[in-house]
């Protein structure tokens, strides 16, 4: 069974629609580790003191059942921004009301208690999805709305937890439980790393409802508090109190970016919305008549991207194209002590191993996640397979623009015309040559065959057709029959060794390939013992490769505080 993940984001991390894209990353974080991931979200910010101000405006004492309805109506908003949020990043997500969840209640219809969910409906629909949930919301046994009380959100997470079996977090504007209020002038506050529920229940204050750590308690369900971007948190549940060391402050980690276009400027945007974690030192492009994000200052722009490298700095992201171009740049990053995060499949397909090696030999790491797939984490969902088994094959739809393509020759379109429109809809180069003769398909599997089996496969090695010379006609009575055509990348191990190929196939309706759209793409593993594994997300577009960047960014960040958090320890025991 696989292991699911509740999150709870409430309206201090939710004040408004502009931290949704940090809730984003929280859970695409969680989700390409390999969790299934319910997000239950409260309303963002002071939605419902407005919403009962506005209530009262109008009754001094309003009726129940229609504050409940009322105050519903900012989960439900939340909710379903953060649904759109998720889409946009490239992530496959299902927004659920507490009907279609099958949340029951029972009691005080704005203090209630909860007592069933739809525990079936909710495992089918995360086996494909992420499933947003709005917190603090049930309903009766008559079907109307009910609430669970202040800081409610936390009670649905805990609750859904406990059906679901599912390991629970609570993202709060704090890393977790203190021993004082740590905002206190002069105060040593020791943030809890393991607590009992009886003192989460006196330490909690606004951070936790009281009423969720006594459900808990009752069920025996531990459950833990921290806040996005934390390596740490405090776990509720323990028999013991454990206060942790002092912690000091960490300084946000130096960036060095490497090209500034869709996806430059995209990552731009998401690492200067982080303050906290990152600072920029600079921003390298090639022509600086063509910046093509006005929000940058004039002072971090260069051309001069070698001298950039050797500023100051902890990370280097290579955004900057071209395999021949970057590979130099990345190779002087790696040997002045940089880490790396690149999303360039043409230099990682060749140079893996070699750039590999020279990070390791200069203590950093080189990450590459967004080369295979965008937002689709099919490098980590390999990794996480094989960790549990013997990988015998794989096969997938790894390129978005050949979808958009292939459906519209099958609805009888010219080949010119069809990649037209998947240039305007954001899914194809200028130039898409790469794209339709199956290069930039052979250069991802290249990579996760690697991942998969250990081996680097040469290009020639991989039997490659594209999609240039398909018939349209032919295509459109394929398409009446109910088949779909799709350029599929597959490696399977056999006696004579790797088989790789990528090829245009036809493929029934029914077959998980042949459901892919537009810039969705999907990986299947086949294990040689246990279920075959399918994982989905966008694999094109700036917002998709951004997230995947981040992704990479924000994991080299938490080494970093994990490393931290290590020499205080032991700074503490010789002390």
């Amino acid at each position: 069974m696989c292991r699911i993940t509740v999150l709870k984001f409430g309206s201090s991390v939710l004040r408004s629609a502009g931290d949704l894209p940090r809730v984003v990353h929280e859970i695409y974080r969680v989700w390409r580790g390999g969790s299934q991931v319910l997000a239950v979200v409260s309303a963002l910010g002071d939605t419902t003191d407005q919403l009962l101000r506005s209530a009262e405006t109008v009754c001094a004492q309003p009726e129940e059942s229609a504050v409940a309805m009322l105050l519903a109506t900012g989960e439900a908003t939340a909710s379903a921004l953060l649904g759109i949020a998720l889409a946009k990043a490239g992530i496959p997500a299902k927004v659920l009301d507490p009907a279609q969840a099958g949340l029951r209640t029972i009691g005080d219809r704005l203090d209630a208690e909860l007592v069933s969910v739809d525990a079936t409906r909710l495992r089918k629909e995360l086996q494909d999805s992420v499933i947003v949930l709005p917190g603090f919301v049930g309903r009766d046994e008559e079907g109307g709305t009910t609430l669970l009380g202040r800081g409610g959100s936390d009670l649905t997470a805990l609750f859904l937890a406990h059906e679901l079996q599912a390991e629970c977090v609570l993202i709060k504007d704090v890393d977790g439980l203190y021993t004082s209020d740590p905002a206190e002038p002069g105060a040593t506050a020791l943030r809890f790393a393991q607590t009992k529920y009886e003192t989460a229940l006196r330490v909690g204050g606004p951070v936790v409802q009281a009423k969720a750590v006594r459900f808990a308690a009752t069920c025996g369900l531990r459950f833990t508090i921290t806040c996005a971007g934390a390596s740490g948190g405090t776990e509720v549940g323990s028999d013991a109190d454990h206060p942790g060391a002092p912690e000091r402050p960490a300084e946000p980690l130096r960036v060095a970016l490497l090209g500034c276009g869709t996806v430059g400027g995209g990552v731009y945007e998401r690492i200067v919305a982080l303050p906290e974690l990152f600072g920029v030192t600079g921003v390298a492009v090639r022509d600086l008549d063509r910046v093509r994000s006005p929000s940058i200052p004039p002072h971090l722009i260069t051309n001069e991207p070698e001298a950039l490298i050797e500023k100051p700095c902890d990370v280097v992201i290579e955004l900057i194209g071209g395999a021949d171009e970057a590979s130099v740049l990345v190779k002087r990053a790696l040997r002045f002590g940089r880490h790396v995060v690149t999303a360039n499949k043409a230099m990682m397909a060749v140079e893996a191993e070699q750039l590999e090696a020279l990070a390791l030999e200069n203590g950093v790491s080189i990450s590459a996640s967004a080369a295979v797939g965008g937002a689709l984490p099919a490098l980590e969902t390999i990794a996480q397979a094989k960790s549990a088994g013997s990988i015998i094959g794989f096969s997938g739809v790894l390129n978005g623009t050949t979808n958009v393509v292939l459906d519209r020759l099958a609805q009888g379109e010219e080949l010119k015309d069809a990649v037209l429109a998947a240039q305007r809809a954001g899914y194809a180069e200028a130039d898409a040559t790469l794209d339709l003769n199956g290069t930039d398909a052979a250069q991802k599997l290249i990579l996760l065959a690697r991942a998969a089996f250990g081996e680097s496969l040469p290009f020639r090695a991989v039997a490659r057709g594209g999609i240039e010379g398909l018939s349209p006609p032919s295509l459109r009575k394929a398409s009446e029959r109910g088949w779909a055509t799709r350029l599929v990348a597959s490696c399977r191990r056999t006696a004579k060794g790797l088989e790789a190929n990528v090829s245009p196939i036809e493929l029934p309706s029914g077959h998980p390939l042949a459901q892919v759209r537009g810039a969705q793409n999907r990986l299947i593993i086949d294990m040689e013992d246990g279920p075959r594994r399918i994982v989905s997300g966008t694999g094109a577009g700036r917002w998709p490769t951004t997230e995947a960047v981040i992704a990479d960014l924000l994991e080299i960040q938490r080494e970093f505080s994990r490393a931290r958090s290590v020499t205080e320890e032991l700074e503490q025991c010789v002390a």
